[in-house]
């Protein structure tokens, strides 16, 4: 297609705006030929088929967003940043306009990396975006004495991506977010006396509290409990978009009308997808029982992706923020545990363990479009790569080290 990049500005905002009121599946040709004032078929002339102008839509956004990345990396080099903790007054602002000014872009991102480990047409474009953010990353962190800190802060900003976008508004998530950016930029290994554990607990417990006001879910019947596993493997595949009546019955073998008899509207399906799909994730953290059935767990990577779909339909179901505030606060926690029974000491608290998840759970995000079927996934290379480096840190300071 012969379409310069100012030719499809308006397009694009149009597409974003469709995207954010409907997720991914807002996004198809006469809804937006709407928007634009136009018709269907002259969208399809002009820039030919739904995957090829998606394609010229990913690239227009990878562009604006490379504008914007490569004005913090001009205040980067103006600043000769070289010291961790203003690495973590950067790594915070640019998280933070992610999140704020440019949502509706970094939304958008999010929703493809989400589709694109179903919908392989769209994979190669979503893999150039998260390499474009990656190279952003990687040149921001050169003045650091920090091994592969550009890796790091990439994964962990994915990680962050979907609570930013739900949670960026309240100040304790931003806070608990600094704290993390502290750690994985300034020491994994605390030095005696730090306060930063002490900031953690308060504001981990500030985004837990909207749990209290939330109203207990009614209980499902027998017949919806059997039933809801099939949409909550359809979130975790596809994204929360893709639940609809037809695609749950298909999954479920059902007909139509007997899944509609027992979930009317897809607002019943989608809530009680969602609700077992944060049970599923809760499970990580040791909160489900010990005797569930084995299929009741996630896989690292179904683990993050449906992380992700929770906090990307937070803007369309308010009613799930506190949710996703518990999701983030809670991450990490098995992992603390896990750490020190692999060592046979406690060298790293929950902070340390929530930043090193975060991370982790960035990457494994991006396993899913980038690698989604390797031997053993990145995301665990790179979360044992930031433990060796903390035990690595601790070890210099020992006497006589």
């Amino acid at each position: 297609m012969d379409s310069k990049p100012a030719d499809l500005q308006p397009v694009l905002q149009a597409a974003l705006r469709l995207v954010d009121a409907d997720g991914l599946k807002g996004l198809s040709l006469r809804p937006l030929a709407e928007q634009l004032g136009t018709t269907a078929p002259a969208l399809i002339r002009r820039y030919g088929s739904k995957d090829e102008l998606l394609t010229l839509l990913v690239e227009a956004a990878v562009a604006e967003e490379g504008a914007f990345l490569d004005g913090w990396l001009a205040r980067i080099r103006a600043l000769d940043v070289r010291d961790g903790e203003r690495m973590v007054e950067i790594a915070e602002a640019v998280i933070s306009d992610l999140a704020g000014p440019e949502a509706a872009r970094a939304r958008f991102y999010c929703e493809l990396l989400l589709a694109a480990a179903t919908r392989p047409e769209i994979a190669e474009s979503v893999a150039a975006w998260s390499a474009r953010r990656l190279a952003f990353w990687t040149d921001a962190t050169q003045g650091l004495d920090l091994a592969e800190a550009g890796e790091i802060l990439h994964a962990y900003s994915v990680g962050e991506a979907g609570y930013g976008l739900a949670l960026g508004d309240m100040a304790a998530y931003r806070w608990l977010r600094r704290l993390n950016l502290r750690r994985l930029c300034c020491g994994l290994v605390p030095v005696d006396g730090a306060r930063d554990l002490r900031e953690f607990a308060i504001f981990s417990a500030a985004l837990g509290e909207l749990l209290d006001d939330q109203p207990a879910n009614a209980p499902m019947t027998e017949w919806q409990a059997g039933a809801v596993g099939y949409i909550s493997e359809l979130i975790i595949a596809e994204g929360a978009d893709a639940v609809t009546h037809r695609a749950i019955a298909a999954r479920a073998g059902l007909a139509n009308s007997t899944l509609a008899y027992h979930f009317p509207r897809q607002e019943d399906l989608l809530r009680a997808g969602l609700d077992d799909v944060v049970a599923r994730v809760r499970s990580a953290s040791g909160t489900i029982a010990a005797d569930a059935m084995p299929e009741f767990y996630l896989t690292s990577i179904q683990s993050a992706r449906a992380t992700l779909a929770v906090s990307l339909v937070t803007q369309r179901m308010p009613s799930l923020k506190a949710v996703a505030a518990d999701l983030r606060r809670r991450r990490g926690e098995n992992y603390v545990g896990y750490l020190e029974r692999q060592l046979g000491e406690k060298v790293f608290d929950a902070l340390s363990s929530q930043a090193m998840s975060l991370t982790g759970l960035g990457q494994h995000t991006l396993d899913a479009v980038l690698a989604p079927t390797p031997a053993v996934s990145a995301g665990l290379f790179i979360r044992d790569r930031l433990r060796d480096a903390g035990l690595a840190a601790r070890n210099s300071r020992r006497p006589g080290a």
